[in-house]
């Protein structure tokens, strides 16, 4: 019995060696946890991510100051509002590049983004449009409600996820988030320009570009157009 017991007590004595070599200490714990935020890509280098951003969400870059997005259920709504917004956004630029480039060329009447509503009114009265899109829109946003609630993806009416060239992946999720971020921006700079110098964005840059000195943005809003 006795040599049992000094048996028992040996092992018990290596085990908990082994265990103390082999725990990390919480100061490790802590430094390898910094390391991997610091390796983690930040909106500004070195800030500390609020603990409910884990880097898992496309384009996450831990940038929450007003912490919108404490709640889970929350976040999953600002995650695809961000989305939604930023595709329109691209379509939006897009739309309004393109729009101010074929004027030009004189494929189509060249009149600025920010007028032509009013002055197509004849060729598309605002009755007209109202009658259509209100319907149309509705279904559609309806139906897109619809399918976020049961299947958490984006989509077009019963498509969730809608991609219909198989190029879902992380890689192009995170390409989709930056490039609507990016869009957005560029959005709000448009409006601004059409505010202060009554102009595109086309015009704005060959403006600035010709005399970049004269044509910028401190000297527009000193002396706006």
């Amino acid at each position: 019995w006795i040599a049992m017991q000094l048996a028992n007590g040996t092992r018990a004595m290596q085990g908990k060696r082994l265990a103390q070599t082999t725990r990390l200490p919480s100061a490790g714990r802590g430094s390898v946890a910094a390391r991997a935020a610091a390796d983690r890509p930040m909106w500004l280098p070195g800030a500390t991510p609020p603990a409910h951003l884990k880097g898992t969400i496309a384009g996450d870059r831990g940038f929450d100051p007003l912490s919108l997005g404490v709640e889970p259920e929350r976040l999953k709504w600002y995650t695809e509002a961000e989305l939604y917004n930023g595709r329109w956004a691209m379509a939006g630029v897009f739309g309004i590049i393109h729009q101010e480039a074929l004027g030009k060329a004189g494929l189509i009447k060249d009149i600025p983004w920010f007028n032509t509503g009013y002055e197509l009114k004849d060729e598309f009265p605002i009755a007209a449009q109202l009658g259509v899109l209100f319907p149309l829109f509705g279904f559609l946003e309806l139906t897109r409600y619809q399918g976020f609630k049961k299947t958490g993806e984006c989509g077009v009416i019963n498509m969730f996820p809608f991609d219909p060239l198989g190029m879902k992946s992380e890689k192009m999720k995170e390409r989709e988030v930056k490039n609507g971020r990016l869009a957005m921006m560029a959005f709000v700079g448009f409006v601004v320009q059409a505010v202060v110098c009554r102009q595109g964005p086309l015009d704005c840059m060959y403006g600035h570009i010709a005399d970049p000195f004269n044509n910028n943005i401190l000297t527009n809003i000193v002396s706006p157009a």
